[in-house]
C-alpha cells in the first residue's frame, strides 16, 4: 500500500479530521469541501517526508506496570490554576488560586498523593488607576477586556506557582503545567491593558524589583518574562502540555527551517502555509495521521513571540519580544483514539525520551483516555466552583450595601442598589409581551 493511499484512509478514520470538516462545510465553497481529503493527504504526505529526513519520530517504550515499578521512588509535580471575577463595580478585584498535586506513588499512605493551595490571591490584581476603569460605552470591548485581564491573571499565577517551587528547592523529578510553558502575550500587549498593582508582584515575585516598581515593570509582559526566565533556571524538568493545538506551530516551524536550507522552493513553502491556513489545519490532525500510538516527535525550538507578528503592530512591547525564551515543543501520541499532545519546555533535556514516557505512562494509567492523568486531577482542584463564587458575590453585595445604609444618605443607598444590579436583566420592569398574570 502507498503512502499516499495509507494517509487518505488514516484521513477517512480520524474523526477530529472530518469534525473540523464538517464545520467548515456550512461556509466553505463546493471546491474546498470537495478536495478537503486530497489536499489533507498532500499535506500530509510532504510533512512526513519532511519528519522522516529530519529523523524527528522516537518509539515510545511503553511497558505499563513494569514501568511504575521502576519509576515509583519519582516525585511528580501537577500544576492548574483556577480564577474568578468576584467584583460587582469594577473588574480589578479577582479571586485566584493555584493548585499542586503532588505524587510519590513509592511513599507511605497519607504522602502519597496529597494537595496544596499553592498561591491564592484575592484582592485588586490589576491597577484600577487606569483609563480603563473610565465609564466604557460598549459592554463588548469591556467583557473582552475582562477576559483577557482574566486569562492574563491565570496564565501569570500558573508560572510564578513554577517559580515558587523553585525558590523552595522542591525535590521533584518532574513538573507538569496544565497548558503551554510559556503562553502568546499577543493579547496582553493592546493598548490599555492594566498593570497590575504593587501589592500583586510583592505577592507573586517577592525578588522582583523592590526598589522601583514602577507602571512598566509592573505590566504583564515584564512580569511574565522575569517568571519564565527564572523558570528556565529549574532544577528539575518542567513541561507545559497542551491537550489539543489550534494552531501549526511545530509544522509551520518545519517547513520554514526546510525553506532556509534550500530543500524546499520559496513558492512551495508559501503553498503549503496557504494551504494549511485555508483548510485551518493543525499540527494535531497532520500529526494524527502521521504518527503511530506510542510514537512521539521530538522536540524543536520554536520562537513564540515574534516581533512584528504575534504582537499587536506598533505595541510599546514590540521591541521586548526579542528577550522572551525560545520553546523546546514535540508532540506525543499517546494511544490510537486521542489526538497528539504538545509537550514543551524552556529548558533542552538531555534525556527527553525517557520523560516523554514518563508522560506516556501518567496518559495510560486510565482506559481509553490520553492526557496526563494527574493534570486532570489538579484542573478539578484549582478549578474555583460556582457556589465559591456566588457566595463571594453575595457576600460582597451584602457588605456592600451595609455601608450604603450605614451612611444613611438615600442617594448613595439608590447607587449601590443600581450598581448590584448593573448587568443583571430585571424582567419585572418590563413588559408582558401579551401575556396577563
Amino acid at each position: 500500500m502507498s503512502d499516499e493511499i495509507e494517509i487518505k484512509n488514516k484521513i477517512k478514520a480520524n474523526s477530529s479530521l472530518f469534525t473540523n470538516f464538517v464545520k467548515n462545510a456550512v461556509t466553505a465553497s463546493p471546491n474546498v469541501q470537495n478536495n478537503f481529503l486530497e489536499v489533507s493527504a498532500q499535506v500530509a504526505l510532504t510533512v512526513k517526508k519532511i519528519i522522516e529526513d529530519a529523523n524527528l519520530i522516537m518509539d515510545l517504550d511503553y511497558k505499563g506496570k513494569d514501568f511504575w515499578l521502576e519509576n515509583r521512588c519519582k516525585t511528580s509535580c501537577f500544576i492548574d490554576g483556577g480564577v474568578d471575577k468576584t467584583s460587582i463595580i469594577s473588574s480589578a478585584p479577582l479571586s485566584i488560586r493555584t493548585g499542586s498535586y503532588i505524587v510519590k506513588p513509592d511513599a507511605e499512605d497519607k504522602n502519597r498523593e496529597f494537595f496544596e493551595e499553592s498561591m491564592v490571591f484575592l484582592g485588586d490584581l490589576y491597577d484600577p488607576k487606569n483609563e480603563l476603569y473610565d465609564l466604557a460605552d460598549d459592554d463588548f470591548e469591556e467583557d473582552q477586556m475582562l477576559n483577557k485581564k482574566k486569562d492574563g491573571a491565570r496564565i501569570i499565577f500558573e508560572a510564578v506557582t513554577v517559580v515558587k517551587h523553585i525558590l523552595l528547592n522542591r525535590k521533584f523529578d518532574y513538573c507538569f503545567l496544565h497548558g503551554p510553558i510559556e503562553a502568546t502575550v499577543m493579547p496582553f500587549t493592546v493598548m490599555g491593558f492594566p498593570t497590575f498593582t504593587k501589592f500583586a508582584v510583592e505577592n507573586m515575585l517577592p525578588f522582583y524589583n523592590k526598589n522601583r516598581l514602577n507602571a512598566e515593570a509592573r505590566h504583564f509582559v515584564n512580569v511574565y518574562l522575569e517568571a519564565l526566565n527564572h523558570i528556565k533556571k529549574s532544577k528539575f524538568p518542567i513541561y507545559g502540555i497542551v491537550e489539543t493545538s489550534v494552531s501549526a506551530p511545530y509544522i509551520k516551524n518545519l517547513l520554514y527551517s526546510y525553506k532556509t536550507k534550500g530543500v524546499i522552493s520559496d513558492k512551495d513553502f508559501k503553498n503549503t502555509l496557504a494551504t494549511i491556513k485555508k483548510y485551518k489545519i493543525t499540527d494535531s490532525h497532520l500529526l494524527e495521521i502521521i504518527l503511530k500510538s506510542g510514537q512521539a516527535l521530538k522536540p524543536i525550538e520554536i520562537k513564540k513571540q515574534i516581533k512584528g507578528f504575534s504582537v499587536t503592530s506598533g505595541s510599546a512591547w514590540e521591541d521586548k519580544m526579542d528577550s522572551f525564551p525560545s520553546v523546546n515543543m514535540g508532540y506525543i501520541k499517546t494511544t490510537d483514539h486521542s489526538s497528539p499532545i504538545r509537550i514543551e519546555s524552556l529548558m533542552s533535556s538531555k534525556s527527553i525520551k525517557k520523560d516523554y514516557e514518563y508522560i506516556l505512562a501518567t496518559a495510560r494509567l486510565l482506559p481509553n483516555y490520553g492526557f496526563p492523568v494527574g493534570l486532570n486531577v489538579v484542573d478539578k482542584f484549582a478549578k474555583i466552583p460556582n457556589w465559591m463564587s456566588k457566595a463571594s458575590r453575595r457576600y460582597y453585595a451584602t457588605h456592600l450595601l451595609k455601608q450604603a445604609v450605614k451612611s444613611k444618605d438615600q442617594n448613595t443607598i439608590s447607587l449601590a442598589v443600581k450598581i448590584l444590579s448593573k448587568k443583571v436583566r430585571s424582567w419585572r420592569n418590563r413588559p408582558l409581551g401579551g401575556m396577563a398574570r
